[in-house]
């Protein structure tokens, strides 16, 4: 059942968080003047990785090769905060072991790596203050924030669910959970403080599940629903108020809704189911009235972002440039050069 497939339960060994560094890496510092945006490229059967740099107008500037195997997920975007960018690199695919997050400067490109104790990390959201984790280990989520200026870790248990994705957003963290061990699967949102003291907490099963990529602005957050609870593909999107936790839906009239972007007043969602790669549609939402209008590209949208007035679709050939203000017309694209037993896990953008 796809429902299944998407709520993938990670199965390891639970172990006890008792502290958790941080540290910088020696990686070769780049000059970032010229570079736009940055295509990661991994694999999970060796400590490597490379990420291929470019400029506003698509031209390669520079390589980083970093000792990192999976690193980065189309299912979890980098997390940008002030003048870092977070991602996970999760260690060798047979044991998703590497137990650490790391970040890019901005300005420089230099890494820091904050490390931890638990295997599988699978998504991390930040605060000023903190970096948090998920990972899901013999059936349950454990929740770890790590406090950036001590290294001081608390931990939460979720027994017997799944946490999808969460986000750190205006001092609250918001995950999305499902409930796998009732007779008919269960959907929360948990809202938590910055301290991981449970604020609220919602049944949203009727909306379904598959929760995974964000955007907020200053009143809403955003989010992607993958699947219905009748385990059929959404085309929903949630609108979440920031200041009451109601929870609003939004029918976007296309399955899939992958990445979620804001450009203006326009809210622009990629349509691409990332478990079988397919998905070449985007949709433009008006935020003042809802109103909707789809757009196919030819081109898969397994991965995107916005630089200036430029939109940015990358996948596992190429990366693409459409310039946003005249129609979504290409302006170029670069097909991707990576090694046979590598893939395309994420795009990375200095703006």
């Amino acid at each position: 059942m796809r429902k299944f497939i998407y709520i993938t339960i990670i199965v390891g060994v639970l172990f006890t968080i008792n502290g958790c560094g941080r540290k910088v890496c020696n990686s070769k510092v780049l000059d970032s003047e010229e570079i736009k945006i940055g295509v990661v490229e991994t694999t999970g059967s060796e400590y490597k990785s490379i990420i291929h740099w470019y400029d506003g107008n698509l031209n390669k500037v520079s390589e980083q090769k970093l000792s990192y195997a999976m690193l980065g997920s189309a299912f979890h975007n980098p997390v940008y905060y002030d003048n870092e960018i977070y991602m996970i690199p999760q260690g060798l695919g047979n044991k998703k072991d590497s137990k650490k997050v790391i970040s890019f400067n901005k300005k420089d490109l230099s890494i820091k790596e904050f490390s931890f104790k638990n295997i599988a990390l699978n998504d991390v959201t930040v605060s000023e203050d903190y970096v948090y984790t998920i990972n899901t280990l013999n059936g349950d989520t454990h929740i770890c924030r790590l406090n950036k200026t001590n290294n001081t870790v608390k931990e939460i248990i979720i027994e017997k669910e799944y946490i999808s994705g969460f986000t750190a957003v205006k001092d609250k963290i918001y995950a999305f959970s499902s409930n796998l061990s009732t007779s008919f699967p269960k959907f929360y949102l948990y809202i938590y403080d910055e301290n991981l003291d449970l604020l609220d907490k919602k049944d949203i099963t009727e909306y379904g599940t598959g929760q995974y990529k964000f955007m907020n602005d200053d009143d809403y957050l955003y989010v992607g629903v993958t699947v219905t609870k009748e385990e059929k593909p959404s085309s929903t999107i949630l609108k979440i108020s920031l200041d009451t936790n109601k929870i609003e839906t939004i029918d976007i009239n296309e399955e899939f809704p992958n990445d979620i972007l804001q450009y203006k007043d326009k809210i622009i969602v990629t349509n691409h189911d990332l478990i079988i790669n397919q998905g070449t549609k985007m949709t433009i939402l008006d935020k003042n009235n809802e109103d909707s209008e789809v757009i196919d590209l030819n081109n898969k949208t397994e991965f995107s972002g916005i630089v200036e007035n430029m939109l940015i679709i990358a996948n596992q050939e190429k990366v693409s440039l459409y310039d946003i203000e005249k129609d979504f017309k290409l302006i170029k694209e670069t097909k991707i050069e990576k090694d046979n037993d590598c893939y395309i896990s994420s795009i990375i953008l200095l703006k």
